[in-house]
């Protein structure tokens, strides 16, 4: 005779056990929808009309409110002195502004933006109870939305071959109104008599571009998947885009020695025989002929690299206080350089012109702070700093700040490390509960 309790379910674990197991689904779920934010759904936010709140700051406090609920939410403190010194620092600008500019034009909400913006800054999740791995997870997690992606701008550029439909390098027009992020981007960019891939999801080629590098970069130092690698370089080329080979190449520059001159060279070998196999097909001459473009100052390159020199050089010193302090909040396109030439604002430049020498010190000493996590692989670090200093206006852009923050500054310090499995070994004097390295 069977024994009923052999057909019936039990639950071993404790009502505790169960809660936090679902209180950790839920907060990787949202991690998960983070990640879609930055990539997938960029084009997507809440458009109250006057103002549009994009869907990533709106996820990232999501994850914040699901790990303080699951009791896993904790202070960096060191990240929150630096928290405090940057708003001090950017509030006494508009405070200076306000009281000796001749015409004050700084913006409060710009100043509001800002300290929304960098205060999941101040946070970093407690280790897993489960003791599982959150770091590795949330970088395997990304990559596999990374290749979602990659396969979807692959696709997308070599559907144009065939049909092109206006929702193809464009679908903005169809999300409903209340749905839609901030506009003002080159979302469709010919090249020739075809168009660059922004990978169907992105809101630029260039924005596409960063991200199927930074998956490079990450795959080939972590994975080493093979077809993964090969989708990610596909896809950066069919983006035309130097950002992303910018990116790759600042993040092979790390770390400093024979290695990186080593990984630099096959890089360029792999490259070369690119150009030479796929150069008259995918029209790759145009990507190498944006070398030029540093020199011609109506060119992309120049305004986005060149420009913004000649603004900082120009305003810097047009008061007493703006050195140290700036213009205050919101000010980089309200002043007279705008009219004068045609410029930019990638992050250095909107730091030194808004708040001065200590504003830039203050933004930039949160962000390497928020980076400094040796486990995380050097290259993806710097590729990630770098975009966030120079390659763009990143400085109020949800997604370059919370894509660093989640990958590297938000997981854990204790934990196992990333590696490949075939890498990973016995590291317990570090931690009692770590285990593995880094590959140089």
């Amino acid at each position: 005779m069977h024994s009923i309790a052999a057909t019936v379910p039990i639950d071993l674990d404790p009502p505790d056990a169960a809660s936090t197991r679902r209180q950790g689904m839920a907060l990787r779920g949202s991690i998960v929808f983070l990640l879609l934010s930055t990539t997938v759904l960029q084009r997507f936010g809440l458009n109250l009309g006057s103002y549009s709140a994009n869907v990533t700051l709106l996820a990232m406090y999501a994850v914040l409110g699901i790990a303080l609920a699951s009791g896993r939410l904790s202070f960096a403190l060191d990240r929150v002195f630096i928290y405090v010194l940057c708003i001090a620092v950017a509030a006494g600008s508009m405070l200076a502004n306000l009281n000796l500019a001749q015409i004050d034009r700084s913006s409060f909400s710009s100043l509001i933006l800002l300290a929304a913006m960098f205060f999941p800054f101040v946070f970093v999740l407690k280790p897993d109870p489960q003791g599982r791995n959150d770091a590795d997870w949330v970088m395997r997690a990304f990559l596999n939305v990374a290749l979602i992606c990659a396969l979807a701008g692959i696709a997308q550029f070599f559907a144009q071959f065939v049909f092109r439909p206006l929702w193809l390098f464009d679908f903005t027009e169809y999300i409903p109104y209340v749905m839609r992020g901030p506009g003002g981007y080159n979302t469709v960019i010919p090249v020739g008599s075809l168009f660059k891939s922004n990978g169907f999801f992105f809101r630029e080629p260039s924005l596409f571009s960063f991200v199927m590098a930074l998956a490079l970069l990450a795959e080939c130092v972590l994975y080493r998947r093979i077809v993964r690698i090969a989708s990610f370089g596909l896809a950066l080329l069919v983006t035309y885009s130097g950002t992303g080979i910018l990116a790759l190449f600042l993040g092979l520059l790390f770390p400093l020695g024979l290695r990186t001159l080593l990984r630099l060279g096959a890089v360029a070998l792999i490259g070369g025989l690119a150009v030479l196999l796929l150069g008259d097909v995918l029209n790759l001459s145009f990507t190498l002929g944006r070398i030029g473009e540093f020199g011609s100052e109506r060119s992309s390159a120049y305004i986005r690299y060149i420009a913004p020199f000649r603004v900082i050089a120009d305003t810097m010193m047009s008061d007493a206080w703006t050195f140290w302090l700036g213009h205050g909040p919101g000010t980089i396109y309200r002043l007279g350089p705008m009219s004068a030439y045609e410029f930019h604002d990638p992050t250095w430049a909107k730091l030194l012109f808004e708040y001065g020498v200590l504003g830039f010190v203050a933004f930039v000493a949160v962000f390497l702070v928020m980076l400094n996590r040796p486990r995380v692989p050097i290259q993806v670090r710097a590729a990630l700093f770098f975009s966030w200093l120079i390659m763009g206006g990143h400085l109020l852009m949800p997604e370059n700040n919370y894509l660093a923050l989640v990958l590297v500054g938000f997981m854990p310090l204790a934990g196992l490390a990333l590696a490949r499995r075939e890498e990973r070994v016995d590291d317990g004097r570090e931690s009692g509960t770590s285990r593995g390295t880094f590959p140089s």
